[in-house]
């Protein structure tokens, strides 16, 4: 099966290498001057989607719109995006991004435990991809699936895409609480678990399934982003702590946070973040943080 990759950054590359593992040919549609190493590629992007059934979308949340607009996919194509977040000047959801801007109907999501320096070094990892719709299911696992990387499926497409979204900024703040003087461990454990619990609630006002949250996209990938030293929304939060603000996931959270104001739905840790990159101290908003109501874990 051939299949089409728009974005020829090393996620997209990483993607290629996935995709030949399984016993697939992959086709990179790329825009930059030179085209990625040692692997099938065209400028010609228009082409891609007449060649490939399944495309992923490797490019980052901001580039999701242009690649589509420039690649045109038809109805008959199926599109799994492979980045993270939301849109940063709109808000929207990617996969939603990506049914305004061309004729394709049946759309998914990737998310999941998968840094892209293991994958480009042969390592082994999993993800998850969520679709409503059975065929984009299966035709991602054909496409992906092997030794090398396990995919597992889910009909959830809101939570993973929510998982996909808030895991940058709860490892953002993890990077935070292990930077942080005075915190430790303890700290570090209440943001995992009660970062993943508030963004289970918001899964649940978005319709999706808060279980999603305790898997392979929210948890899975969570454990992996504070284990890899080069996770760059871990590393922003050890900047943060040092009192360097470069934004980060800095989008990704207000965005998540705008969102779920307007479903009333409390966002603490991710409240707290924005705080931190607005100014406040981060022993402050930890302080804050701390001294909240106390209530039932369930």
């Amino acid at each position: 099966m051939k299949v089409g990759i728009l974005g020829g950054g090393r996620w997209g590359q990483a993607l290629a290498r996935l995709v030949l593992a399984a016993g697939n040919e992959p086709l990179i549609a790329y825009k930059d001057k030179r085209p990625p190493n040692m692997l099938k590629s065209t400028k010609k992007v228009e082409e891609v989607p007449q060649q490939c059934d399944l495309l992923l979308v490797a490019t980052s949340a901001s580039e999701v719109r242009s690649a589509i607009r420039q690649t045109l996919p038809h109805p008959g194509n199926r599109i799994v995006v492979a980045g993270r977040g939301l849109e940063p000047a709109t808000g929207r959801w990617l996969t939603d991004v990506v049914l305004e801007e061309c004729d394709a109907v049946r759309v998914g999501a990737l998310a999941g435990p998968a840094p892209v320096s293991e994958i480009l070094n042969g390592g082994l990892c999993a993800g998850v991809v969520a679709s409503p719709y059975t065929d984009v299911r299966k035709l991602a696992t054909r496409a992906l699936h092997s030794g090398r990387y396990r995919l597992y499926t889910s009909p959830d497409l809101a939570g993973v895409q929510l998982a996909g979204a808030i895991v940058p900024v709860l490892a953002c703040m993890i990077g935070l609480a292990s930077g942080l003087q005075g915190a430790g461990v303890g700290m570090h454990a209440m943001v995992l678990t009660r970062g993943i619990a508030e963004a289970a609630r918001l899964a649940e006002a978005l319709g999706g399934d808060p279980a999603t949250l305790a898997g392979l996209a929210g948890v899975g990938d969570l454990v992996a982003a504070q284990s890899v030293s080069d996770h760059p929304s871990f590393a922003a939060g050890l900047a943060l702590a040092k009192g360097k603000r470069d934004q980060g996931p800095l989008a990704i959270a207000k965005a998540l946070h705008t969102r779920a104001q307007e479903l009333h739905v409390e966002l603490p840790l991710t409240r707290a973040l924005i705080r931190i990159y607005e100014g406040v101290h981060p022993l402050e908003a930890v302080q804050e943080l701390m001294a909240r109501t106390a209530a039932s874990e369930i």
